[in-house]
């Protein structure tokens, strides 16, 4: 697997410029050859592991033909990805800060985002308390501020304009789990209700009856783009990486295809969520 952090921008400028080689019907040696650049280095460019700059964009624009909007959309993202920094701020180390700015671009690019979660509520749908729980249990130093970035991030899901799909496969027993205390869990499933009406969300709950699905191997979050292939996100405690090797990618890619067939849909998931909810409060 890969574990090095990808720059996001350079990802997404990559993904493009070979979309538009392709359909140019060029192959990366017949463009290498007319712009006399070595193939190495376009291979570079359209993986996102270097950024070419201004001058070179626009010369591959020109030779592939590509229309006025493509060009323009391709020299913005080129600014963006040379202005992209190495890390972004967070409340945590180097290598998280690294880890979570670049989660951070791809939410914000991803046309579609699942996230699997075996153990708990998906971070991005956590109520404040419920993360506060979490956060103060793991490592209470700089736990608030780790709660308002969580909070933050769920603009991604929710914001009016190109929004991402947005689907959560959540094992049921991990909305049994009391995190927080009861008053925090019933609070944290009457929110999934609430935000699981948006347009663009999708929550489904893996029942108990489903028995084993490859969920319960660990959680991932599968980000998708509209030319940017597939890249996995992994978390766990105090370690996070990205997995982009197309193998392992599809590996993932079927485990979530297996766990939502296994899931109820939206609407059976929000039933089960308010017997749940029933439940406790008859507790």
């Amino acid at each position: 697997m890969n574990a090095t952090t990808p720059r996001p921008r350079a990802y997404v400028l990559g993904a493009e410029m070979r979309d538009a080689r392709r359909k140019s019907g060029l192959t990366l040696r017949g463009l290498a050859a007319i712009l006399d650049v070595s193939h190495s280095v376009l291979v570079r460019w359209e993986r996102g592991d270097r950024v070419p700059s201004a001058e070179s964009v626009s010369a591959v624009c020109a030779v592939l033909g590509v229309s006025a909007t493509t060009r323009n959309r391709l020299l913005k993202l080129t600014r963006e990805a040379a202005a992209e920094p190495v890390r972004a701020p967070a409340p945590r180390g180097p290598a998280e800060t690294d880890q979570l700015g670049a989660l951070l671009e791809f939410e914000r690019t991803a046309t579609a985002i699942t996230n699997v979660s075996p153990t708990v509520v998906p971070p991005l749908l956590q109520t404040a308390d419920y993360a506060r729980a979490i956060e103060d249990a793991g490592d209470p130093e700089g736990a608030d501020k780790r709660v308002a970035l969580r909070l933050g991030r769920r603009e991604v899901v929710t914001r009016k304009r190109s929004a991402p799909g947005y689907t959560a496969l959540i094992l049921e027993s991990a909305l049994h789990l009391p995190v927080g205390g009861r008053g925090v869990l019933l609070d944290q499933l009457a929110f999934l209700l609430e935000i699981g009406r948006h347009e663009k969300v999708d929550i489904q709950v893996v029942p108990l009856s489903a028995g084993w699905t490859p969920a319960q191997s660990g959680p991932f979050v599968l980000l998708e783009f509209a030319k940017a292939p597939p890249v996995v996100h992994l978390e766990h405690h105090r370690c996070a990486r990205f997995v982009q090797e197309s193998d392992d990618v599809a590996g993932y890619v079927e485990a979530r295809d297996h766990i939502a067939r296994h899931a109820l849909p939206p609407a059976d998931s929000a039933t089960l969520i308010k017997q749940l909810i029933a439940h406790e409060e008859a507790a």
